[in-house]
């Protein structure tokens, strides 16, 4: 409830609180601010004043502690007398290495498969940590001499002749002892094509590219036959691929056994345009 307006206005806060509820706190709270203010005041200045006077007697009260000085004299180390250096132990001599034997080189023998004897072979470590020596005659010769090797072995002769591949069989590249080889190798064989192949106009317009795949067979004189195309992009670069391997130089054919063979090769052209 507000106040009644006949109370007297006794300074700024009532005219503030001027038909307002006075019972709420904050009038309260202004009218005892004053009074808290002064006796904190007063209570700061006293300790203020005081807090000295009672640090000064509470050290008067307490025992000073004494510290004691203590000196201590070193006197001179004592005497004391080089120890000698150790001597070097003696150098004893190395004596030379025991002469080994070396076995003599026995020439190998060569059998056919079903007359030959299985036997276990031995690592290297095993054969190092042997003391046992290898072979049948052993002679007793310095440690920097050579085996013995005999210049004209006995026993050595061609028992199995290769096997000559079939006149009509055609290889695949990947099993032969030599593949067939373009004149001047790879480098030379992609600068024939982009020297030789003419971009077909109707790819051109169409804006075709890509991989033309070919095979064809390299006879035993190395001329290039039976051309065929694999994979095409269309627009006339099949034919073109065609018609450049077709006209390739002989190539140095392939040899299986050692005798030159037909060989069924894989190439992929590419047409791209700059």
């Amino acid at each position: 409830m507000n106040t009644s307006t006949s109370a007297p206005l006794r300074d700024a806060l009532d005219i503030v609180f001027a038909n307002r509820n006075r019972a709420y706190g904050a009038y309260q709270l202004r009218r005892a601010y004053p009074r808290y203010l002064i006796r904190a005041l007063a209570l700061g200045i006293l300790l203020g004043v005081a807090l000295p006077h009672i640090l000064s007697a509470i050290q008067a009260m307490t025992p000073a502690l004494a510290f004691n000085e203590v000196v201590i004299e070193i006197g001179p180390p004592p005497d004391i007398a080089p120890t000698p250096p150790t001597p070097p132990p003696p150098l004893v001599p190395t004596p030379p290495p025991p002469p080994r034997s070396i076995n003599r080189f026995v020439p190998p023998a060569v059998l056919k498969d079903d007359e030959a004897e299985e036997k276990d072979r031995k690592s290297i470590d095993d054969l190092v940590k042997d003391d046992k020596d290898l072979g049948t005659k052993n002679v007793e010769v310095a440690e920097e001499s050579a085996p013995v090797i005999d210049p004209n072995p006995e026993g050595l002769k061609v028992i199995e002749e290769p096997v000559r591949p079939k006149e009509e069989e055609t290889y695949d590249i990947f099993s032969l002892n030599k593949p067939p080889t373009f004149p001047g190798g790879e480098r030379e064989l992609l600068k024939f094509l982009s020297e030789n192949i003419k971009y077909p106009a109707l790819a051109r317009e169409n804006n075709l590219q890509g991989n033309v795949a070919l095979s064809f067979v390299i006879a035993k004189d190395g001329t290039v036959t039976d051309v065929q195309v694999l994979k095409d992009i269309g627009g006339g670069c099949g034919k073109e691929a065609i018609r450049v391997v077709s006209s390739m130089p002989k190539w140095s054919p392939g040899e299986a056994s050692g005798y030159p063979v037909k060989v069924r090769y894989t190439l992929p052209v590419r047409f791209q345009l700059n």
